[in-house]
């Protein structure tokens, strides 16, 4: 190693040691583990659908974050309402021939949590979350292939969210 590289390897781990108190000090912290509310510990998931797409992402993020998923309703039991999940499909820009050239998908979610014993912990709140595409008629397969992989990510993309706000409810 010749020394002008030695030098520029010294910088970087200076420059890296400097930066990581920043970062820390600033409240940056690498997602992992949320720090749920603890009467979460056992929690209901109360869905219409327990099949959705939408519904396994939260299941795998609740258990993944330490959460016990119960059958049903108990005494010692939280319960996570699902009180709405929809993703709609609408035009967003049309070309001068009258045709959809971009869609926009839109997830609504509708929540509340319940302690167990029934105290209403969080009333009813809605998240939305919103992504654009662009659509060729030429390309019809990739265009739907696009719209699915979309929704899927809409999907992760909200289940986080949710944990994200049942993390920040945890804080206060």
């Amino acid at each position: 190693m010749n020394r002008q590289m030695a030098v520029r390897l010294v910088l970087g781990c200076l420059s890296a040691l400097l930066v990581l108190p920043l970062l820390s000090g600033c409240g940056f912290q690498l997602r992992g583990s949320a720090s749920l509310p603890p009467e979460m510990a056992t929690t209901w998931l109360k869905v219409q659908d327990r099949n959705s797409p939408f519904v396994r992402e939260l299941e795998l993020l609740l258990r993944a974050n330490g959460v016990t998923l119960a059958e049903g309703p108990g005494a010692a039991v939280a319960e996570l309402k699902i009180r709405r999940e929809r993703i709609t499909r609408r035009a967003l820009s049309i070309a001068g021939d009258a045709r959809v050239r971009e869609f926009e998908l839109v997830f609504e979610l509708e929540f509340e949590l319940q302690a167990p014993g029934g105290e209403l912990l969080l009333r009813p709140e809605s998240l939305r979350l919103d992504r654009d595409f662009q659509f060729d008629e030429q390309e019809i397969l990739g265009a739907a292939n696009e719209e699915e992989l979309l929704r899927d990510e809409l999907r992760r993309s909200m289940a986080q969210m949710l944990i994200r706000r049942l993390e920040a409810f945890a804080r206060r």
